[in-house]
């Protein structure tokens, strides 16, 4: 045998360290899965906010029987703030003149297929439209895996009852 052969010999059936072999190699994958993990969750929390934002400033826009400005810029608020005046961001950094409202008249019916979109005794209805994009910060992890900037954006649509 040689020296080598006899070295690594001494070796067979030892197994201490063995521990600490098996954490380096699982521990960096457990704390990159578990990064992954964290920052996904926090891009769906955010979209999730921002969803409940435009849906609360559409559903705001759809009853409000103030003139269009006024009842504008406080669903904007709604939208970004959580409250009608003032409030706390929903999500950092997204501000109120980031939210789009707009009002359309849109046909009852859909003309191609005749499908009733609203029930209404008049050929048109008016419809509010909130939309926003909101640029998400990441912690790193995107970037470093190869992901360009990330643009989050969401609308929801509602009926006019109000006016």
């Amino acid at each position: 045998m040689t020296r080598f052969g006899k070295i690594i010999w001494r070796f067979h059936g030892d197994e201490s360290g063995i521990a600490l072999v098996e954490a380096a190699i699982t521990i960096p994958l457990v704390l990159l899965l578990s990064v992954g993990v964290f920052e996904f969750s926090n891009i769906l929390n955010t979209r999730l906010l921002l969803e409940a934002g435009v849906e609360d400033a559409a559903r705001y826009m759809a009853r409000c029987s103030s003139n269009w400005d006024t009842c504008k810029g406080r669903a904007q608020n709604l939208a970004a703030n959580g409250a009608v005046v003032s409030g706390s961001a929903r999500v950092a950094g997204w501000l109120p003149t980031t939210v789009e409202i707009t009002k359309t008249s849109t046909a009852a019916t859909d003309v191609a297929t005749g499908i009733q979109l609203y029930l209404s005794n008049t050929s048109t209805v008016d419809v509010v439209d909130v939309s926003t994009s909101y640029a998400y910060p990441d912690f790193g992890f995107l970037s470093y895996l190869g992901f360009g900037a990330l643009t989050l954006s969401v609308s929801h649509q509602e009926r006019v009852i109000g006016w």
